[in-house]
């Protein structure tokens, strides 16, 4: 199963099992200083949780200001992180067959494993996202949240 969530005019699935929560219009505190990606922070089960914007994940522009949106609560080898979205759709099933290499140009921020059509009348290709990628790029944004697992991952990227 993945969740579906749209940021801008783009859709995005990402693999159930890598949204621990879905949360409507947290309360995002500004962190000074902070890199163009990071949304802020907010206080999530006893813990802070770094927020960052899903337009800047995907290369494309929100359409909603971040208290508006919707924070999509990531855990990624053992740590959290927020993804903030427009709004998130539906869970939707993703056949592994109908999944295509993500088009040239498409994805200049290298989060995409492919895109697909969810439902065969519905010309919109989604995006499907790779977490982990996704997690990497944020932390190594914004390093004084960095986990020591996305160092070794992030040599491990390509580009």
């Amino acid at each position: 199963m993945h969740i579906v969530a749209r940021v801008g005019a783009g859709r995005f699935a990402l693999n159930a099992a890598d949204v621990e929560e879905v949360i409507d219009a947290p309360d995002l505190i500004p962190v000074p200083n902070a890199p163009p990606g990071l949304a802020g922070q907010f206080a999530h089960r006893e813990r802070t949780v770094s927020a960052f914007d899903g337009g800047w994940a995907f290369g494309v522009v929100r359409a909603r200001r971040p208290r508006e949106s919707t924070v999509l609560v990531l855990r990624v080898s053992g740590d959290r992180l927020g993804l903030v979205v427009d709004d998130v759709e539906d869970l939707a099933t993703v056949d592994p067959d109908a999944v295509r290499p993500v088009p040239t140009g498409v994805d200049a921020s290298g989060t995409l494993v492919g895109v697909c059509r969810l439902d065969p009348a519905d010309r919109t290709l989604v995006g499907i996202v790779n977490a982990l990628t996704v997690a990497v790029r944020a932390w190594t944004l914004a390093p004084r949240v960095l986990p020591e697992f996305a160092v070794s991952a992030a040599a491990e990227l390509p580009g």
